[in-house]
């Protein structure tokens, strides 16, 4: 998450942009949250697959949404929001903390209260997750339903 934000932050400060590391920044994006997502899943089980499910769900449905607004010439009215970036930065905060948490942590009293904390923030980004997506649905709502 830092790396990502510093990784951007450097290229428009540098001006050496390009439209390859634009499509490939949120690819990436994408891709370590999801593997981080399914390993978690099968490491802590349901308490980790449910909010999994939710923020996989939104992410597939909002890349397909986005492809398809971008073919009908609409691609900016779905264009990433201040929601969509604290549901990233919410997700990726959340599974950091909950991957530092070391194997075998319950002998561990103190590492309890962290993988809680990090379990907590989960569930906040799934729920941020659903309204971010709710924003970029409703935004396409009028070509979705034929009306534009």
């Amino acid at each position: 998450s830092i790396t990502d934000f510093l990784g951007g932050f450097l290229a428009r400060r540098w001006d050496i942009c390009s439209p390859f590391g634009a499509f490939l920044d949120p690819v990436a994006d994408k891709l370590m949250v999801s593997t981080a997502l399914i390993l978690l899943s099968g490491t802590y089980g349901a308490v980790v697959a449910i909010p999994s499910a939710v923020i996989l769900a939104r992410e597939i449905a909002v890349s397909a949404l986005r492809e398809w607004m971008a073919s009908k010439g609409k691609r900016d009215s779905v264009k990433v929001g201040f929601q969509g970036k604290c549901k990233t930065a919410a997700t990726m905060v959340a599974l950091s903390i909950i991957l530092a948490v070391p194997e075998g942590w319950s002998t561990i009293p103190s590492w309890d209260l962290f993988l809680n904390i990090g379990m907590s923030m989960l569930y906040f980004s799934a729920l941020v997750t659903v309204s971010s997506g709710s924003i970029y649905f409703k935004a396409a709502a009028p070509v979705l339903m034929g009306k534009e």
